[in-house]
């Protein structure tokens, strides 16, 4: 459960969302609202592609470190 790191507009601050979590990202004017369920929005400065690109690397680096950890990169001898 990746944790993604977004700067909210209304109250200010950082706020660290379980990406997992995420329904859906809509738009709003110069602001993102990322909705989570019923009664859980956050307003954000990050657009969707931001968000989307954050993901995306996260779960690349996922990938990669479990690559790397079951030996599937290390030379045979």
């Amino acid at each position: 459960m990746p944790l993604l790191k977004l700067t909210r507009i209304n109250k200010g601050g950082e706020v660290y969302v379980n990406s997992e979590q995420i329904r859906f990202i809509e738009i709003e004017g110069r602001s993102s609202t990322v909705n989570m369920g019923p009664g859980n929005v956050y307003s954000v400065e990050e657009t969707p592609e931001v968000i989307s690109a954050r993901l995306e690397e996260m779960e690349t680096s996922r990938i990669k470190n479990a690559l790397i950890a079951s030996e599937v990169f290390q030379k045979k001898s």
